[in-house]
């Protein structure tokens, strides 16, 4: 009857929602025993649902199973069960509740109802108000900041028994099974969880499953007993006991090769055997994250072919989507593209000359002389200009925190050397200052007198019009890039430079960004990547 009930919701989903075929039947379902407040779980691989629990669930309303359903199916087209870059899983798991049910609850509408919806709408207008946008990364930095307060304490007015209601408001699913949680966690079957049985037509086979089960028991209790009785035999009786089990062990495993009956160990991660490997496992989860951004970037192209039948309908949909099937890059690795191969005078540990080599087999026969270089060929950046956008569009503290996250990069990795020439440039509708940088290690001097000047219009003309002006009088010979730090509403030049120009733009989640000329290359930063680079510098 559970199993009905999960089959139903997928029927009564797939009339309304064609759109979610491959998501809806992606994952096969599978009835387990869990001892939680909640009757359904995923790994990403399977549905895993407690059948007691779906009998009750259903009896409060078969709408709530519904929309449990899709609460869960949500989770797997954004990805969020595979996500380990994020330490607090209460925040983290509380994020995607709110970003899964607010998508849920506005694809259904009228369709399935739920009591808690009212409310629901209440409390993500509280959050709109907080954060804007309703996106994981935004959502979790306030949940986390929230939940790290000092007891007695809000962050923002937010106090951790609102987050406990917020909590009682999304949360639909349990999400202890899923990847970015169980990876390393204790793999072992926990004690609350046991697979139930699946239905078989034989009932000898079930009878033969808990006869086993009864045997084992017994033998255990039986050595325990020995163990007190004769304590001096414990150690003899224990080999021959490894010995007994190993051999049932072979003889299990040849039958379980040989029979497809009943797994009879299985947990919130599915069975597997012994014999995986942690790089075989981490392949395996590797290719469910891609089948299922496959199925997002499916259902993402649908709706936009058919955008207009749905209406309003997945209008979140299509901006969640948006969100989470964007390519991501490490912007460290984005600067890199700016560096370029020089020879620099340090010590080469992993090079040596080999005429000393040779010159040592020569004259002592069997011992060559081995001396490192004294130069290296290192990634570094000569010449490099970055422009900050100082109109009134962009706010001070942003840009103070972008120029901080680029320096740290380039202060902490070893692709990028000291002795460096850097030009800071800040323009509004004019260049408004130029500072020069010749030693990373001079930034920390230099950030602690920054501050923004101008504050008028934006057009970015100019600072291109100056780089070509310094060129000119020979301070930047080996131009290798420019990255342009801007809103985006301003003026672009015409004309592409002979060199690499990027325009980095942040990600608030309210503003449109602009496209950018076919020579430059678009990068966004959003608030959580510099926050989190920032905590771990």
């Amino acid at each position: 009857m559970a199993l009905e009930i999960v089959d139903e919701s997928r029927v009564q989903l797939m009339l309304k929602f064609r759109f979610l075929d491959l998501a809806l039947w992606r994952m096969p379902a599978e009835p387990v025993h869990v001892q939680g407040r909640y009757w359904l779980a995923t790994d990403a691989q399977k549905i895993y649902f407690e059948p007691y629990s779906a009998l009750m669930r259903f009896e409060q309303g078969f709408d709530e199973a519904v929309r449990d359903y899709l609460h869960l199916v949500m989770h797997c087209i954004f990805r969020h069960p595979f996500d380990e870059t994020h330490a607090r899983h209460d925040a983290w798991w509380l994020a995607c509740d709110v970003v899964a049910e607010s998508v849920a609850m506005e694809m259904c509408a009228g369709r399935f109802p739920s009591a808690d919806d009212k409310a629901r709408k209440q409390a993500l207008s509280e959050l709109r108000l907080l954060c804007g946008q309703l996106t994981p990364g935004k959502l979790y930095m306030l949940f986390e900041r929230a939940l790290t307060a000092p007891y007695g304490t809000t962050y923002r007015d937010l106090s951790s028994d609102r987050i406990v209601e917020f909590q009682s408001l999304f949360e639909r699913d349990n999400h202890e099974a899923w990847p970015s949680f169980s990876k390393g966690e204790n793999q072992e079957t926990p004690g609350d969880v046991e697979e139930l049985a699946q239905p078989d037509d034989s009932a000898d086979d079930g009878s033969d499953s808990d006869q086993r089960e009864m045997q084992f028991v017994g033998e255990t209790a039986e050595t325990e007993q020995q163990e007190i009785e004769h304590p001096e035999d414990a150690q003899s009786q224990d080999d021959a006991d490894e010995e007994a089990q190993g051999e049932s062990d072979d003889a299990q495993d040849a039958s379980e090769d040989s029979d497809d009956g009943d797994n009879l160990e299985s947990d919130w991660h599915g069975s597997s055997s012994e014999e995986d490997t942690e790089d075989e496992l981490k392949d395996e989860k590797s290719e469910e994250e891609r089948d299922w951004e496959e199925i997002a970037k499916q259902i993402e192209m649908n709706l936009e072919t058919f955008s207009r039948e749905w209406g309003d309908e997945a209008g979140a949909l299509i901006a969640s989507l948006a969100v989470a099937n964007r390519k991501r890059y490490d912007y460290a690795d984005f600067l890199r593209r700016f560096t370029m191969l020089s020879e620099e005078m340090k010590i080469n540990d992993d090079e040596y000359d080999y005429i000393f080599y040779t010159y040592g087999l020569d004259l002592y026969g069997n011992m060559p002389l081995v001396e490192p270089l004294e130069y290296k060929e290192t990634q570094r950046i000569r010449d490099f200009v970055i422009a900050i956008d100082t109109s009134e569009s962009c706010s001070g503290d942003l840009v103070k925190r972008f120029i901080e996250h680029t320096f740290s990069i380039m202060k902490k990795s070893e692709d990028f050397a000291h002795a460096v020439n850097i030009h800071v440039i800040q323009c509004d509708a004019k260049v408004q200052a130029d500072t020069k940088i010749t030693d990373l290690r001079d930034v920390d001097t230099f950030m602690e007198g920054f501050y923004v000047r101008g504050m008028g219009g934006t057009d970015f003309r100019p600072v291109f019009s100056y780089v070509n002006d310094l060129r000119k009088r020979g301070e930047l010979t080996d131009m290798k890039g420019l990255v342009y730090f801007t809103d985006g509403l301003g003026q672009f030049p015409e004309a592409a430079p002979d060199y690499d120009a990027a325009f980095v733009f942040m990600d608030d989640g309210d503003s449109h960004i602009p496209s950018v000329p076919p020579w430059a290359m678009k990068v966004i930063l959003d608030e959580e990547g510099i926050n989190r680079f920032r905590s771990n510098v």
